[in-house]
């Protein structure tokens, strides 16, 4: 994780413009106190469940709360659709769980959010991001705009059918090591029909990967799949903000900067 995006706590903080922003992940809770630059406090529970994350979140005595769930959301109800790897999430509503007033988004999306304002992706205007933990997420941008879908489903990219008919998150995982058999070289292979299916299909600049199982692709196969020659050096970088960077970017969910006002959110 980058050094300027973690501060000890100070007592001299104005709380009025302190942002409390969680990633509910398929294995891990995270809770961080953000300052609009930089993470001042954080705390994360031993375990995923409803009891942690009220926890957590009244801890901080924060008025202002964003949220990354891994899952497709329901933004006008704020409710929880599906989310496979985080089923005890599924119909929970945030608000009225909580009580408090909230602000959430799909985890991958708040991860490029804040890769965008402060990390790998700052500077350009057509991006994807790809995170690999527990499964596979996307999120996309185009010309400074967030990409949600119809029914804001867009970016499960985890989803895609690669082969055999499975999905490429079913296929990590089963090489990946909470397998049992892992298999990094098949997996790049994997990754490899993936990434050329996103590049072309999208044609974006830059691939931004996060995500605690992340690896880069089998480039030689990749560049074999991709269509255009000149999208065949596409880029595809690691995150810069590390393990923080879905919980920063769920408390930029409060930003008014120019940056988050780009970041329009397309539905229709």
């Amino acid at each position: 994780m980058n050094k300027i995006f973690f501060a000890q706590t100070s007592n001299g903080v104005n709380k009025k413009n302190l942002v409390l922003g969680v990633d509910i992940g398929g294995s891990k809770i995270n809770v961080v106190v953000f300052d609009g630059k930089k993470i001042i406090d954080s705390w994360q529970p031993n375990e995923v469940n409803l009891e942690n994350l009220k926890n957590g979140i009244s801890r901080f005595n924060i008025k202002k709360i964003g949220i990354g769930m891994a899952g497709v959301l329901d933004y006008k109800s704020g409710c929880v659709l599906n989310s496979p790897n985080l089923k005890l999430f599924e119909g929970l509503c945030f608000k009225k769980f909580l009580n408090k007033n909230v602000r959430f988004d799909n985890d991958v999306n708040c991860f490029l959010r804040a890769e965008a304002k402060l990390g790998a992706a700052k500077g350009y205007k057509n991006y994807l991001a790809v995170a690999m933990g527990t499964g596979i997420g996307g999120a996309i941008i185009v010309n400074m705009q967030s990409i949600l879908g119809s029914h804001g489903s867009a970016g499960e990219f985890g989803f895609m059918i690669i082969e055999n008919g499975k999905t490429w998150e079913k296929l990590y995982q089963e090489t990946g090591p909470a397998s049992g058999y892992p298999n990094p070289e098949k997996q790049k292979q994997i990754h490899a029909f993936g990434f050329a299916n996103l590049i072309n299909i999208f044609d974006p600049k830059i691939i931004v990967l996060g995500g605690g199982g992340a690896i880069l692709p089998n480039q030689e196969l990749m560049e074999k799949l991709i269509l255009s020659p000149l999208a065949k050096k596409t880029k595809i970088v690691f995150g810069k903000l590390g393990l923080n960077a879905t919980a920063i970017g769920a408390a930029l969910l409060w930003s008014n900067n120019k940056m988050a006002l780009k970041l329009k959110i397309i539905n229709k």
